[in-house]
């Protein structure tokens, strides 16, 4: 039986009801994304104060950028600090995520305990672990009564800072990162283990040919958002360290160019080279994702 179309009139109040259910969506993202962007962009154009009259001086913050040595440091660290957690995290929480998905039971409580240091505020988990590696009365005194006298060391000084801070993210981290590997791991057929298992492979062999190649996509968005998150991680950071020589990252330069030196207009340039990054991160990894479609 052929169902009549809908009359013109109809459609048209249609498409004005969803165009009028868009408008608050729309002028919250002009109000709190586009003009606060495009206020950034010019900014960095300025050396505004953050108080006063905003006068144009070019490309004036970027060349100062470009020569400035806390800023390479801080890219250096940023790339650091990435690529450390392109690594652990990632190989821990997907091998414990393999692990608790073949779990016959208690996996749920496992789960939530491997999930609670994410929900700790990073406020209270720095300060936590600051005191720990305090040099006189951290762990340092746990090393000398087990007479590991070679570990013993100031955990936070410009050497060790970055190393010791991305240890506690890593441990805040990795929960996240875990949830999200066994919602894709529970969506893999349990047929496909039971076969290689039938064949022979042993479980490395399971985890290389079978699961690496299911979750193949989740993993890649993993990636992406650790890379990006990277780029503008500060909390632990500064919490721990307030961003000292030795962990200074794109983030804590920003903050304290705008908030403590008065320099508004050098930190929005900070902030629209940490941004690009994250642009040009999001367009490799579109290219990829495209290609694995295709």
């Amino acid at each position: 039986m052929n169902v009549p179309a809908p009359p013109q009139g109809f459609k048209k109040r249609e498409q004005r009801t969803a165009l009028l259910t868009l408008i608050p969506i729309l002028a919250f993202h002009l109000m709190m994304i586009v003009l606060p962007s495009v206020n950034t962009l010019v900014s960095s154009f300025t050396n505004w104060n953050g108080l006063g009259t905003k006068d144009i001086i070019g490309l004036q913050n970027y060349r100062e950028l470009l020569g400035d040595p806390n800023f390479s440091l801080a890219i250096m660290n940023n790339i650091r600090w990435m690529g450390m957690f392109l690594s652990i995290p990632i190989l821990l929480s997907m091998l414990i995520g393999y692990m608790l998905s073949h779990a016959p039971r208690g996996h749920i409580i496992l789960r939530a305990c491997y999930f609670l240091p994410y929900v700790i505020s990073a406020a209270i988990a720095g300060k936590i672990f600051a005191s720990f590696y305090n040099p006189y009365f951290g762990i340092n005194i746990a090393f000398e009564a087990l007479g590991l006298d070679f570990l013993v060391r100031d955990w936070l000084a410009p050497t060790n800072a970055l190393v010791s801070v991305a240890i506690v993210d890593m441990w805040h981290w990795w929960g996240f990162l875990l949830v999200i590997f066994i919602s894709a791991l529970q969506q893999i057929d349990p047929m496909l283990y039971e076969s290689a298992e039938v064949e022979g492979a042993n479980e490395l062999q399971k985890i290389w040919y079978i699961m690496i190649p299911s979750i193949q996509k989740t993993l890649v968005f993993i990636i992406l958002v650790t890379m990006v998150w990277s780029i503008s991680t500060f909390e632990y950071v500064w919490v721990m360290t307030k961003g000292s020589p030795g962990s200074e990252l794109l983030s804590t330069m920003l903050y304290k160019n705008a908030l403590f030196k008065y320099r508004a207009g050098y930190a929005c340039a900070i902030s629209i080279v940490q941004g690009s990054l994250a642009l040009i991160i999001f367009g490799v990894f579109g290219l990829i994702r495209r290609k694995m479609e295709d």
